[in-house]
């Protein structure tokens, strides 16, 4: 039976680690693992007045309080999600790969914005095997399927201490349906050159092409307790000729509303004077593909 995939166990379970160097990321404007970084912070503005004296007088006007700095990126708007595949959440499913023909079953509502569906499948060994795939979502979303839809359903599953989960529903004639992704790292040439044993191929989800970005510098706290900075990122969805920008936290579209796009997720942690926990990575990415109706 396969197991979940639960993308918010996931991130629930998985702590970042020690700088943005997962597996060969040596800093956030450096090209990194899974994505091609774009170096460059975002502008900063910080404005402040010196206060004014008079000869006659000794008096003197208070110095304002300085700007704070703009926000890197558009306002977080929330973007949460949760699945789950065979009713398991993705730490438990283990190592799985599959790529089965199927058929949608079942296309149910789940009443806060999420979504079920079922698929009659036919597995490797020609053996019929029924699959079902989850989706909680913040805002609301839409099922990319209908009954009765012809369908190819695509998982590649690695657990080393976290899951690394992949996942495609493509059309009879290949086109994608639903793309998800949540992982330390994007399929790309590095991966296929160090990591194919544990990526799938950077084709995966072709035609569509994910690129992970870093355009905004870490937060940090401040303070004797202060742990880990932390550092918002986005993804780059490119289909054709068309590229668009999400970050971390929002929606948006790709090739004139045809697909939502979905970034819960996409960001990187800087231990400091913290222990750093073991078993985990950097950062991390969460994005959902969906095909609108």
């Amino acid at each position: 039976m396969i197991r979940t995939i639960g993308v918010s166990a996931i991130l629930g379970f998985v702590t970042l680690g020690c700088g943005p160097e997962g597996h060969g990321e040596s800093s956030s404007e450096a090209s990194d693992v899974g994505g091609t970084s774009t170096g460059g912070a975002s502008s900063s503005t910080t404005t402040a007045s010196e206060p004014t004296s008079s000869s006659t007088s000794s008096s003197t006007t208070d110095e304002p309080e300085p700007e704070p700095a703009p926000a890197c990126g558009p306002p977080p708007e929330g973007a949460t999600l949760d699945i789950t595949l065979d009713g398991e959440v993705p730490f438990t499913l283990g190592d799985v790969r599959f790529d089965q023909a199927c058929e949608v079953a079942e296309v149910e509502d789940d009443g806060a914005g999420g979504y079920a569906l079922g698929f009659d499948c036919t597995d490797e060994m020609g053996q019929p095997v029924v699959h079902t795939l989850a989706l909680t979502l913040e805002p609301p979303g839409v099922a990319p399927v209908t009954v009765g839809e012809a369908v190819q359903l695509r998982l590649h599953n690695d657990n080393p201490f976290y899951a690394n989960t992949f996942l495609t529903v493509r059309d009879a004639e290949g086109a994608p349906l639903l793309a998800l992704l949540s992982a330390e790292a994007l399929p790309d040439a590095y991966t296929d050159e160090y990591w194919s044993e544990y990526y799938p191929q950077s084709d995966f989800y072709a035609p569509l092409v994910f690129d992970r970005v870093w355009p905004c510098e870490p937060s940090c706290e401040s303070g004797p307790d202060s742990c880990p900075c932390r550092q918002r990122g986005a993804v780059d969805f490119t289909l054709g000729d068309e590229v668009v920008r999400v970050y971390e936290s929002n929606l948006g579209q790709l090739a004139a509303g045809q697909f939502e796009l979905r970034v819960p997720r996409s960001g990187a942690v800087y231990w400091q004077s913290c222990p750093m926990p073991t078993d985990t990575t950097s950062a991390w990415t969460t994005l959902l593909v969906t095909r609108q109706p």
